[in-house]
């Protein structure tokens, strides 16, 4: 089990174009495989992505031949990455909210978690391979903001790609025996209640961080209360010891905090989305912290969720009734400000795509229908069947949108194309893999 984990997680990483993750277990000696700008590729990052690849493949037994231009290719797009990274981060504008850091960080976790039979195993091949999420997450967390910063500079880049009429036939006609059919589609809105601690748990949690801080004040040894109290169980164990770590490591409101101490100091009590903190910083330098914390959660407790539950009951027993219009409900109620705007809208799901707690909410349902409330991580959900469509053989006529968006796709990637030949010539690139 112990290699089907390592594979596992590697797979999971696959999205991530740079094994950093793992680069402080990485030797101090390594070697250069390219220079884009301010930016490495090493060598052993590099070999890292071949490896995941090959663990892809279902026959890895590559000639050293083909492994040397399998090996060449994924370079190359590891420079793309590293190109579009570099130009993105020139644009100020593009900010990219801890919330999204947090639920694609969420996604990959999950993605991992599915993996196991059940909660207990994937916990337990966590404890051998010597992590926790908390550990976990601070891994993937840079690159996932670079891989969000890259999509977001993408999709701006692209926004002002068009495609006329005659280009989406001719795109129609090119390839109509190669199109995929359209899948069995569900098009939904949704009202998303989240799960929050009540007044009561927050009060409790921020009583208990002051106590510690009391004893603190008093000449209480950190490392002793971390180990007595804290409620982080991958850190009190070593005395809330979080290592070192640089800016973009862990969630902004935590690091704002840390990196205003000066090392020795000692912060009240403050609250962040876990919980409330008293860190310690026990060194600092300029581009990175040692610190401990002491942690009191602040997650929801069971009457919290059964709060929300009764709510997104009377909704839904309100909608059944006729007695509100489902928007109206969005607007004064929904707690997903990402859809709010647009009256809940999430838009069209392949039907075998959906996760499974939404396949079995919306099973049965047709077009104008409810369901009733349906719990993610996210939080209590209703969901609204908007429309409907059957699996078939694309057309002109039925799927003229789709087929603009596959025009408007292929075209952009010839952009992209150009516009990366255009930066290589204005942004340094050195390929030192010969030289290795």
């Amino acid at each position: 089990m112990n290699r089907v984990f390592k594979i596992i997680l590697l797979l999971c990483l696959v999205l991530f174009l740079s094994a950093s993750a793992f680069g402080q277990k990485r030797e101090l000696v390594d070697k250069i495989a390219a220079v884009v700008g301010d930016e490495i590729i090493l060598v052993s990052e590099l070999d890292f992505q071949l490896q995941m690849f090959l663990m892809q493949m279902e026959n890895p037994n590559l000639t050293p031949a083909e492994a040397d231009s399998l090996r060449e290719i994924i370079l190359q797009q590891m420079v793309t990455d590293k190109l579009l990274l570099v130009e993105a981060q020139k644009d100020t504008t593009l900010n990219i909210k801890e919330e999204q850091i947090e639920q694609a960080l969420q996604q990959k976790i999950e993605e991992l978690r599915s993996r196991f039979p059940t909660e207990a195993e994937f916990e337990a091949q966590m404890r051998l391979e010597g992590l926790n999420i908390r550990e976990l997450k601070a891994k993937f967390r840079r690159e996932v903001r670079n891989q969000l910063i890259r999509d977001r500079y993408v999709q701006r880049f692209m926004a002002d790609v068009t495609v006329t009429s005659a280009e989406v036939r001719e795109f129609y006609e090119m390839y109509r025996d190669s199109l995929p059919s359209q899948p069995e589609a569900i098009k939904l809105s949704h009202i998303l209640l989240n799960i929050e601690a009540s007044g009561a748990t927050l009060d409790s949690a921020r009583m208990k961080a002051e106590k510690v801080k009391k004893l603190l004040d008093e000449g209480g040894d950190f490392t002793t209360l971390a180990q007595l109290y804290s409620e982080d169980q991958g850190t009190a164990a070593s005395g809330g010891d979080l290592g070192y770590f640089e800016k973009g490591t862990l969630f902004r409101e935590f690091e704002d905090k840390v990196f205003s101490l000066e090392p020795g100091q000692i912060s009240e009590p403050f609250k962040t989305r876990l919980g409330y903190h008293v860190i310690k910083v026990e060194d600092k330098l300029p581009d990175r912290v040692h610190a401990r914390h002491i942690l009191f959660r602040t997650e929801p407790s069971q009457e919290d969720e059964q709060r929300v539950l009764a709510l997104a009951d009377s909704l839904h027993n309100v909608l059944a009734d006729g007695n509100a219009e489902f928007t109206e409900l969005v607007k004064e109620y929904s707690d997903d400000g990402d859809t709010k705007k647009q009256g809940g809208e999430l838009g069209w799901f392949a039907v075998d795509k959906l996760t499974p707690e939404f396949k079995t909410a919306v099973a049965g349902l047709e077009a104008g229908e409810i369901s009733e409330p349906t719990v993610s991580d996210f939080g209590y959900h209703l969901l609204k069947v908007l429309d409907r469509q059957d699996s078939r053989a694309m057309s002109l006529e039925e799927d003229w949108d789709r087929l603009r968006e596959f025009a408007k796709r292929q075209k952009s990637d010839i952009v992209l194309q150009e516009w990366l030949e255009e930066a290589k010539e204005k942004i340094y690139v050195d390929i030192r893999i010969d030289e290795n």
